[in-house]
């Protein structure tokens, strides 16, 4: 019997392509959405991966990927660069019906802005959050941050360079009509819209 495998999946599901690095200078790089449980490898090579010395959630978004009674709504990214790394991940919830929630959101540490020194590649998380924006617009949603991590840093991320607004002791929000201004934003950064293949 002849089995037709054209349309058989045995990966991850690519979801967006994105440019990252300055827009002079820019990386191709590929998201992917985790939905099959064999895809718990992919998170576990980033163990291994120097890239990810020093993490603050690698762990916790493992342990959520892996639980057997997660809330199908909960949506798990990665962004991939051309080598294969994984230099980014997020953790989407999409239960609200108003507002898409971030729960996690984390760049490599060696290629985050938490490394100054030399830091290769720049845009990668203003990257993921253009595309979580991107895909929130198109459900008419808005998009909301959780528990933003109370550290210099990562606060100037979100209130001054995407201008999401405060909400509660450290959550933080931003209008459906608001999220095309950060797409537009990256693609100033990076020289190319994220492109949605979903």
């Amino acid at each position: 019997m002849k089995i037709n495998t054209e349309n058989l999946s045995f990966q991850k599901k690519l979801v967006a392509k994105c440019k990252i690095g300055n827009a002079g200078k820019t990386h191709s790089a590929s998201i992917y959405e985790l939905d099959k449980k064999e895809d718990i490898m992919e998170l576990h090579k980033a163990y291994l991966s120097s890239l990810w010395d020093d993490n603050f959630y690698l762990e916790e978004y493992t342990d959520e990927f892996e639980k057997p009674d997660k809330n199908p709504e909960d949506k798990f990214y990665i962004i991939k660069d051309e080598a294969g790394d994984i230099i980014c991940i997020s953790l989407l919830n999409k239960q609200n019906p108003s507002e898409n929630a971030v729960e996690y959101i984390e760049t490599a540490p060696k290629v985050s802005c938490y490394n100054n020194i030399d830091r290769p590649i720049k845009f990668i998380g203003e990257t993921m959050i253009a595309f979580l924006a991107k895909m929130t617009r198109k459900e008419g949603k808005n998009l909301s941050i959780k528990e933003i991590a109370d550290r210099p840093l990562t606060k100037n991320f979100y209130f001054k360079h995407c201008h999401f607004t405060p909400r509660g002791d450290n959550d933080a929000i931003m209008p459906n009509d608001s999220l095309k201004d950060l797409e537009n934003m990256n693609k100033k950064h990076t020289g190319k819209k994220v492109k949605i293949l979903v």
